[in-house]
């Protein structure tokens, strides 16, 4: 069967200037992955370089890191400031989503796409959320998405059955992706011309950071809101 892509077209004005940054992020549901782009990698994209300690990959197989080399247009964006006025535009499935926002924001949204879809192996949970990506989700938008992903891919491989299950490994997938999110800062941060794309990387591990207090804290009232299905189950 042939494999089946989606496309997330990514265009963000500068209201302070005519810059557009125009990203598209193709990904076929064979590996859920969006492939490099083709330039010149650079030294910091070197698997060994400033290697975040949870790494898996061996650098006898992998000679880069396959997120840092998704990261390249985005450690080459021409100098502007993070909370620079932007018109974000974003094109799926006959669809287009607009917003006016900052340039973080506005980053933040395409580098959690791009950075799930990136091959690194601590984003693999990340893959089926990607393939139904929400463009600028909202922190609670993300924690819904994500324990309602971890619940079905529970169901999908332990059936049924309710042996052991809690949100813990969920907690451990974000810890995972915050060490992530601090050594990826750290190896591109000498390289960039403005502090966008670090501050959009901030912002995801804000989220990443909060989720598991979260889950702890405000499960209670994702649970209300299932309420009304109660009688489903008698």
């Amino acid at each position: 069967m042939e494999a089946e892509t989606r496309t997330f077209d990514y265009k963000i004005f500068f209201k302070s200037s005519e810059y557009l940054f125009d990203y598209s992020v193709t990904i076929s549901n064979d590996n859920y992955q969006h492939p490099p782009p083709v330039k010149e990698k650079p030294e910091w994209c070197a698997l060994e370089y400033k290697k975040c300690p949870n790494c898996t990959l061996s650098g006898i197989w992998h000679t880069e890191c396959p997120l840092a080399l998704r990261l390249i247009p985005f450690v080459e964006l021409p100098s502007c400031n993070s909370y620079d006025e932007v018109h974000a535009e974003v094109e799926l499935d006959g669809m287009k989503i607009t917003l006016d926002t900052s340039a973080q924001e506005a980053f933040s949204s395409l580098l959690g796409l791009v950075m799930a879809t990136s091959g690194c192996p601590h984003m693999e949970f990340f893959k089926p959320m990607a393939w139904y990506h929400r463009p600028f989700s909202t922190p609670d938008e993300a924690m819904y998405r994500a324990c309602t992903t971890y619940l079905f891919s529970h169901f999908v491989h332990q059936g049924d059955s309710q042996q052991d299950l809690s949100f813990d490994f969920l907690k451990v997938v974000y810890q995972n992706i915050h060490t992530i999110n601090v050594h990826i800062a750290s190896r591109i941060k000498n390289y960039l011309e403005t502090d966008s794309a670090i501050n959009a990387i901030v912002l995801l591990d804000l989220i990443t950071k909060d989720l598991p207090i979260a889950i702890d804290e405000d499960l209670e009232e994702i649970k209300n809101m299932f309420s009304s299905h109660q009688q489903i189950y008698k």
